[in-house]
């Protein structure tokens, strides 16, 4: 029997970073992994759905949305299976905070806050090679970075392989976290450090109410009943 929650699956991973006792957690998440030039102060989480313009429009639902005290905006989604259209919906869930700066100004100015929005993967997107990848408006010619206001990272699990004696880097830790939390029955000396051993206190399965535990193996049920219809 598992010690900890699957942080790929959807309770699990609004678990780990979604709730106010998770904050500190999620905060050091984005700083690691978007390697920000400060750390985040303080985070306010934001409604999951955004409505459009128009009822005719598609709305769009994150797993996790935030802005911090500079006014930044964070979107933090899990996909556990592979999804036809997945970059154009990525791209489709980033206008929302932008457009939504717009309308909170009073010109049009365009003076944006960046907008990050990090996807963490449990398929194989394609054969690229690294298990992170980093995009933004960039010059195809000279490769130079056109705008920095709108970043993507994806982080792709099953690319990523280096075993725990090889983790240093915080962006290794954070990717070991999410691939082998399950697996761990204690907290290995690499991740002995904060916000790491927090992280394991909130996945704590033995912490969770009757509730919990139903919602969570609800959840394991659909993940198994997803993958028996993929690969019927």
């Amino acid at each position: 029997m598992p010690r900890y929650v699957d942080p790929t699956t959807d309770f699990g991973f609004k678990r780990l970073f979604g709730r106010e006792e998770s904050k500190e957690v999620l905060k050091r998440f984005l700083f690691d992994i978007l390697a920000l030039p400060y750390p985040i102060a303080d985070l306010t989480y934001l409604t999951a759905e955004q409505l459009p313009e128009s009822p005719a429009e598609r709305i769009g639902i994150y797993d996790l949305s935030c802005t911090d005290t500079s006014g930044n905006r964070f979107i933090v989604e899990l996909q556990h299976n592979p999804f036809r259209s997945f970059k154009e919906r990525t791209l489709f869930y980033a206008m929302f905070p932008i457009i939504q700066q717009i309308k909170e100004g009073t010109t049009y100015d365009f003076q944006l806050l960046p907008v990050y929005c990090i996807s963490v993967l449990h398929y194989q997107v394609d054969d690229e090679p690294g298990w992170m990848r980093r995009v933004q408006l960039a010059n195809v010619e000279t490769r130079a970075v056109f705008y920095e206001g709108l970043t993507f990272v994806f982080l792709e699990l099953p690319k990523f392989k280096l075993p725990l004696e090889a983790v240093t880097t915080p962006t290794e830790k954070w990717l070991y976290l999410l691939k082998h939390l399950p697996e761990l029955e204690t907290v290995p000396p690499p991740l002995a450090t904060e916000p790491f051993p927090q992280a394991f206190r909130i996945a704590e399965l033995a912490a969770m109410t009757t509730r919990e535990r139903e919602m969570y193996n609800e959840t394991l049920k659909r993940i198994s009943d997803e993958k028996l219809t993929l690969g019927s």
